[in-house]
């Protein structure tokens, strides 16, 4: 169990946990000739049950705020701290509505310095921190009336801490390594340390992870749990990692860093989130507010962009996408803290719902489901919800890496959900089954249409598929069926026409015969077919009636217009888009530049230039930087 201190200035906290602990936490030089703490500082103690717990102390004073949220990043329970002089001060207020904001359900108050007081006092203090705390989560936190430099009163509230650790559910070790960092040293002898809590998975040593949002690897060399050597590294714990790494010298691990397993390294700068505004605030929160969000132990600037109207009351809650000035790394659930821009008053708070949020279309209807989907409190529930409003299917890698799923938990999430998965941009997608046989027998239903209605035609294009579909293109989910289709034989694709292989297109006796001669031509040209004029005259025709010939071929499919001037028959086409498809299985990244295509092709660069835009056209190929891939 992990327990924070909470409360002002001068309330005693590091008196508290040195007189539950033994250690004096502050050890800034600073800080002891202030008498003030600055930094977090860090304890452990066995209350008597034999299980440790470990001690946050955070810093009370206004202008330490930052400090205090980086403490408090990840604790099971709290001691707010009150001083039964003072009673409830500012810090103790901004305190109590930080706790509330990150989620924090678990604590009791702590009324320190009784013994400056008299019991009337010390009875006036309690009514006032019962007032504070009525709208809370701690509206029923017991009270502990101490004063821990005499020891009066610490017995019962060790008492307590000792049966509340017992008590409390063990959280269970889920998800892919991550450590949230707050403090980063090296020791001689040792090397580099860095201290933090483990917010979810589990690490040994010799593990191999990765410095988060930097990207640099690390191997885990030695762990420290409760000042004692250890194995293993589990969520809910403080720990202390010793690591090693011939990169470490290129990267400074600050405070807010991570250290995660490989999986869990997503860097972001737009987060979808939910965001409740401080009751107390007496303005409201507005749509482009530059913040401080503070999220696990980082602090960085950001600005607010309402999804859902221009304004959040207070007391209000709305979702909004949080766009930052530098990439952080965060998962469904993290809970962060916003500050105003000068840094002095927290005005609210909330919980991340997506971490990779689009820079486009972040308010539309469709998107806002897909958050409302995120919404849901598990993974299961999650990809359901999105399964059923995300009919082209759901991206199963950000999905995973949103809800820092670990690969045994995403198989096992995948296989309890009846999923067909297929592959849009390299990236995994997964849709529900029923609904991918439905999309099947859609387009093979289409495809019958269209012979009985078109039988001098050898096919639609996808296209023309589409717009059947009421589609403009169709979707990666369509298309992937259909892909499926012609895999399994059901459907045969010709060039960009696509046919039932039952189907044998029905031309006139003449426009077969005249088929036939301009398909011998273009055979023995090959892979460059002559452009129209040359056409024309090979077959010694009138080119502008050939060109009204040709052009009705290639709408019925029997030929591929891929220029003005420039036809090929759909076998050439196929073969033409195979090299395409075989470029791009080659390559390491699956992307492939026209100066390749040329040469494997060897049909020159004026006709590869013509090619591959046409194929960008009808979506054999997706052309983005320089370099194109195959659409699916």
């Amino acid at each position: 169990m992990i327990v924070a201190t909470a409360g002002h200035v001068d309330h005693g906290k590091t008196t508290l946990v040195k007189a539950l602990t033994g250690v004096d936490t502050d050890r800034l030089k600073e800080e002891k000739l202030r008498g003030m703490s600055i930094e977090p500082g860090f304890a452990y103690a066995d209350l008597g049950n034999g299980v440790p717990i470990g001690f946050v102390d955070v810093p009370g004073h206004e202008r330490f705020v930052r400090n205090m949220l980086a403490g408090i990043a990840a604790v099971d329970f709290v001691l707010l701290v009150v001083a039964a002089d003072d009673g409830p001060m500012p810090q103790t207020i901004e305190h109590l509505a930080i706790l509330e904001l990150l989620g924090v359900r678990h604590g009791a108050v702590v009324l320190t310095k009784i013994d400056r007081v008299s019991p009337a006092r010390t009875e006036h203090a309690q009514a006032e921190v019962s007032a504070a705390l009525a709208s809370t989560a701690l509206h029923d936190a017991p009270v502990f009336p101490v004063a821990a430099g005499a020891g009066t009163g610490m017995e019962a509230l060790r008492s307590h801490l000792a049966t509340v650790a017992s008590a409390l559910p063990q959280r269970v070790v889920r998800g892919n390594f991550r450590l949230v960092v707050d403090r980063c040293f090296s020791l001689t002898g040792t090397g580099l340390v860095v201290t933090g809590a483990v917010s979810s998975g589990s690490a040994r040593v010799g593990d191999r992870l990765l410095v988060s949002p930097q990207g640099v690897a690390v191997r885990v060399r030695g762990i420290h749990v409760h000042n004692r050597d250890a194995e293993v590294a589990e969520a809910g714990w403080r720990c202390a990692l010793n690591l090693a790494g011939s990169d470490l010298k290129r990267v400074s691990i600050e405070r807010g860093d991570w250290i995660v397993a490989e999986e869990a390294h997503a860097p972001t700068g737009r987060f979808d989130v939910r965001i409740s505004a401080l009751a107390s605030q007496s303005k409201a929160l507005a749509d482009g507010t530059p913040v401080h969000l503070h999220c696990g132990a980082a602090a960085v600037n950001a600005r607010v962009a309402l999804l859902e109207g221009k304004t959040i009351a207070p007391g209000c809650t709305a979702r909004a996408q949080l766009v930052t000035d530098r990439s952080l790394c965060a998962v469904r659930g993290d809970r962060f803290i916003l500050r105003d821009q000068s840094a002095q008053h927290t005005i609210a708070g909330g919980i991340v719902l997506d971490p990779f949020g689009p820079a486009r279309g972040r308010a539309k209807p469709a998107r806002l489901a897909q958050l409302s989907a995120m919404e849901q409190p598990t993974p299961e529930q999650a990809l359901q919800a999105l399964l059923d409003v995300q009919t082209d299917g759901v991206p199963l890698d950000s999905f995973s890496r949103a809800w820092n799923l670990t690969p045994d938990e995403k198989g096992a999430l995948l296989q309890r959900h009846a999923l067909t998965v297929f592959s849009d941009a390299g990236e995994a997608r997964g849709i529900a089954a029923q609904r991918w046989q439905s999309m099947r027998e859609q387009l093979l239903a289409c495809l019958r249409a269209w012979h009985h209605e078109q039988s001098d035609s050898l096919g639609p294009t996808e296209a023309m598929l589409a717009a059947r579909l009421d589609m403009h293109t169709l979707s990666p989910a369509w298309r992937a069926a259909m892909k499926a289709l012609c895999e399994d034989g059901m459907v045969l694709r010709v060039g960009i026409s696509l046919r039932l292989p039952e189907h044998v297109p029905q031309l006139s006796r003449s426009d077969a015969a005249l088929l036939n001669r301009v398909a011998e031509v273009l055979r023995n040209a090959g892979l460059r077919p002559p452009v129209i004029g040359e056409l024309a005259k090979a077959l010694e025709m009138e080119q502008a009636q050939l060109v009204e010939f040709v052009e009705r071929a290639s709408r019925l499919g029997h030929l591929v217009r891929i220029a003005k001037n420039r036809y090929f028959l759909p076998e050439a086409m196929s073969a033409l888009a195979d090299i395409a498809a075989k470029l791009s299985r080659e390559s390491e990244h699956g992307v492939f530049d026209a100066a390749a295509y040329r040469d494997r092709s060897g049909i020159g660069r004026n006709v590869t230039i013509e090619l591959l835009e046409f194929m960008d056209r009808v979506r054999i190929t997706r052309y983005a930087g320089g370099k194109r891939r195959i659409v699916v």
